[in-house]
């Protein structure tokens, strides 16, 4: 019987739940429903709304078959050393037979602009609009083909006039993709793999996390045939299907093959949010609220407080997880704060080399507007030269070099490049004092200090200062239009103020080499830079 023309309101009474299995099992199938699941399916043979509470019966018979000898078979049979002890063996393979059982599908598709979407109101209401069904109806008819009783689908599955219903789906959904037993992706724009190139579901930002939390994932074109006729599990892990992911998404293999159900790991922030720059959400604040399982940070949801979401993402972030790389965007800052970006487009494509072997600034503290760092000392800067604008639109380009009287302590360094308007030049051009902070050098085995590699590069800010003293509170942070790095080029004077130090361990003055490159040291300091609004 069709979906569309059926009797949805003709349901069998259900039997009740029989012969139960143990209180601790059923305990565990309990809690598992109540917190690692979408709060509602779709029943994929009768088109009607599954709640909760109502899963555990979809699944009684599977569920009365587990029994405790069961789970201790399991547990011999296991050769993890991970298992260490009793019950974090029993409760991990417990999960596992409970993900074995609680199976469901979920759909990662882009809404549909012309015809529409069914909504959590149609079902709900039972109104049948053939146009809005023919997706959902496709769906459930695959994933019924293909031996699951229980769907999940954005746009039906969760009542969006439900403000709390709605937080916990934006917080949940990176875990309701991974604790599935497949992902199906439509493609509704592409019949072959020349046409992922321009499909849209690769360039929307909700689609990352859907991309990589799922332990499965299969691939379906604009006809509803799979791209791939290997029988795998998971179509990532075909040669030929990862190559175009990488080539169409720009995220490398091994993290788009990686087993991610249980969060990215290993990945810096820079990096994670790269992944999400070249995408796009139809609401600014989208483009903060779908990173959120990427990052894991909990975030409340606010739509109208535009970009201002952005900025709460990083801080929030950073607050748990003190990494330089958050400073590493160019452009204009936060309304909310001067060492925030402003958006996602202000991060430029990730440069792993600038973050492989890099400690950074691991310790700062941002305050309503301040910022304070423990840094490498700021580098002393001169004004060296303007290029005017190529034309309308274009930024100025400065160029400023270091001050060889004031430095020899330090290392030597190149010369740095600025890009900006006309207003931040006049700044530059007005300072008493211009200084260059480096915030991704190598690690030393002291916190306090900081090593520099000669003939490297690295990611800078630029401060200044309208006054002429050395006090540390004065200096301010230019916001540039290209992000700052400056060269390592030479080592520095070790006859000089003495701020080179030894490593522990290390018997004399001489640098050490990194890769046969000169390497040295320099102590940490406290630099503090406050908002250019505070004066």
């Amino acid at each position: 019987m069709s979906f569309l023309h059926g009797n949805l309101g003709n349901r069998k009474k259900e039997k009740p739940l029989k012969s139960p299995p143990s209180r601790s099992i059923a305990d565990a199938f309990t809690e598992y429903i109540n917190n690692e699941i979408p709060s509602r399916f779709i029943d994929t043979s009768k088109l009607q709304f599954v709640s909760r509470k109502d899963v555990l019966r979809v699944f009684q018979d599977e569920i009365a078959s587990v029994t405790e000898e069961q789970i201790q078979q399991r547990i011999r049979n296991s050769q993890s050393d991970l298992l260490a002890s009793y019950q974090p063996r029993r409760e991990t393979i417990l999960r596992q037979i409970i993900q074995e059982i609680v199976k469901y599908v979920v759909l990662s598709h882009r809404c549909g602009e012309t015809s529409g979407e069914a909504s959590y109101q149609d079902i709900a209401s039972r109104r049948r609009r053939v146009a809005r069904f023919k997706k959902l109806v496709q769906f459930c008819e695959t994933s019924r083909r293909l031996g699951c009783k229980l769907a999940w689908v954005d746009t039906c599955c969760i009542d969006k006039t439900d403000t709390a219903e709605l937080s916990e789906a934006n917080h949940a959904t990176y875990k309701w993709y991974a604790n599935s037993s497949l992902c199906i992706v439509y493609l509704a724009e592409s019949t072959s793999y020349e046409d992922w190139v321009r499909e849209s579901w690769f360039t929307d930002s909700w689609t990352l996390q859907e991309l990589l939390a799922p332990r499965r994932i299969k691939f379906y074109s604009k006809h509803w045939q799979p791209f791939n006729l290997l029988k795998i599990d998971d179509d990532r892990k075909d040669v030929a299907v990862a190559h175009h992911l990488e080539n169409v998404t720009g995220i490398r293999k091994a993290v788009l093959t990686a087993d991610n159900s249980h969060g990215i790991h290993g990945h810096t922030f820079w990096e994670i949010i790269s992944w999400a720059s070249r995408r796009q959400t139809s609401r600014i604040e989208d483009r903060a609220y779908c990173l959120v399982g990427l990052l894991h940070v909990e975030l409340t949801i606010d739509y109208g407080e535009g970009n201002r979401a952005f900025s709460r993402l990083v801080k929030t972030f950073a607050a748990k997880n003190p990494s330089w790389d958050i400073f590493a965007w160019f452009g204009q800052p936060s309304v909310d704060h001067f060492a925030l970006p402003l958006s996602l487009a202000s991060y430029p494509g990730f440069e792993a080399h600038m973050v492989e072997g890099r400690a950074g600034v691991q310790e700062f503290t941002i305050t309503r507007d301040s910022l304070f760092l423990r840094s490498l000392p700021p580098i002393p800067m001169d004004l060296c030269s303007v290029v005017d604008p190529d034309g309308p639109g274009h930024p100025f380009r400065v160029t400023l070099k270091p001050r060889s009287d004031k430095i020899s302590s330090l290392g030597r360094y190149g010369n740095l490049l600025v890009e900006c308007g006309a207003g931040r030049l006049e700044i530059i051009c007005g300072a008493r004092q211009l200084s260059v902070c480096i915030i991704n050098h190598h690690p030393t085995q002291s916190r306090q200090q900081g090593k520099l590699v000669v003939g490297a590069d690295y990611i800078c800010f630029l401060l200044y200062s309208q006054n002429g003293g050395d006090d540390e509170t004065s200096w301010m942070k230019l916001c540039t239009d290209n992000l700052l790095r400056i060269s390592c080029v030479g080592m520095p004077d070790t006859t000089g103020s003495g701020i080179v130090n030894r490593e522990p361990g290390v018997r004399d003055t001489q640098p050490t080499s990194m890769a046969g490159r000169k390497t040295f040291t320099l102590s940490l300091v406290t630099t503090s830079i406050r908002s250019p609004t505070s004066e």
